[in-house]
């Protein structure tokens, strides 16, 4: 009786944390999981439990219940219209929503955008998301510095001289690779200054970005990034004025976008601001950047 007292309160506590990790917009759910658990919570006190059966009756129910709150996960994390996640699609969806909420970024909002968003003119998928202007449409590109010594590519607190840096910026714009590492050379001061052959910035394999970031291609977001990556912000986006100051951006999975307020973002991260890109060709319109 005792053994089973206390698995039902550990299944209690970890539904119960399942449910705390949801966000406010899906308080329904949230209301319907807790008014069953309070219900269960009320049976067990009000009636001791004192058969094999009725133990049995209750570990059926429990495991109804936890079966209920994975497909009401499930319809929260992924809309009906498209197959559900794998279970590593899963995984990179939770970490980026879970960064967001422990971020408390209020202006944050989640957005799925249909299969062909990326076959669309930026024109497009500004008004599926709802921007105001194509400037608000960003992403997230890893960049490694291939001349960075082995000694420090093992290991390095000094942001002013990364192995990786992970880019936001427009996609309205370009990384401009000279612009880049100069700004990052600029630095340290001129006395310590490193010598330019010691930067050599690319855009980083794809293993390297998995590795680092978690996310798949076009999946690509700050929040919830497996390793520490020195973040730059492109400065167009803090200046332009046509940004509305809220930028979309990968959301942990290629369907998935989340939106920010720039001021928040930056109160977040504390990014380094450097001016690190051009304006794009039109021609480019249809890149396959990672997001």
């Amino acid at each position: 009786k005792g053994t089973k007292n206390n698995n039902l309160q550990m299944t209690m506590t970890a539904i119960s944390s399942s449910v705390d990790k949801l966000f406010q917009d899906e308080a329904l759910v949230a209301i319907k999981c807790y008014s069953v658990l309070s219900y269960l919570t009320t049976k067990q006190q009000s009636k001791p439990i004192s058969s094999s059966s009725e133990n049995l009756d209750l570990d059926k129910c429990l495991e109804t219940v936890s079966n209920e709150i994975q497909k009401l996960e499930n319809a929260i994390l992924c809309p009906s219209t498209m197959p559900a996640p794998s279970d590593s699609e899963r995984e990179q969806i939770l970490r980026a929503r879970n960064a967001v909420l422990k971020s408390n970024i209020y202006s944050s909002v989640f957005k799925w955008v249909p299969q062909e968003y990326y076959s669309f003119p930026l024109s497009k998928r500004a008004h599926i998301l709802g921007a105001h202007s194509t400037f608000q449409l960003c992403k997230s590109m890893l960049m490694e510095n291939k001349a960075v010594e082995p000694v420090i590519r093992g290991g390095s607190n000094d942001d002013s001289y990364s192995p990786f840096y992970l880019v936001v910026l427009q996609y309205e714009a370009v990384i401009d690779i000279k612009k880049l590492q100069s700004e990052i050379r600029a630095l340290k001061p001129i006395k310590s200054r490193l010598e330019p052959s010691k930067f050599d910035l690319r855009l980083a394999v794809e293993e390297d970005n998995d590795r680092l970031t978690g996310y798949s291609h076009n999946a690509v977001t700050p929040f919830g990034l497996l390793k520490k990556v020195p973040i730059i912000l492109a400065k167009d986006i803090v200046t332009n004025m046509d940004m509305a100051q809220f930028i979309w951006m990968g959301g942990g999975h290629k369907r998935l976008k989340v939106g920010v307020a720039v001021k928040e973002f930056i109160n977040f991260f504390n990014p380094m601001v450097l001016d690190v890109t051009s304006a794009r060709n039109s021609s480019c319109d249809n890149d396959k950047d990672f997001d």
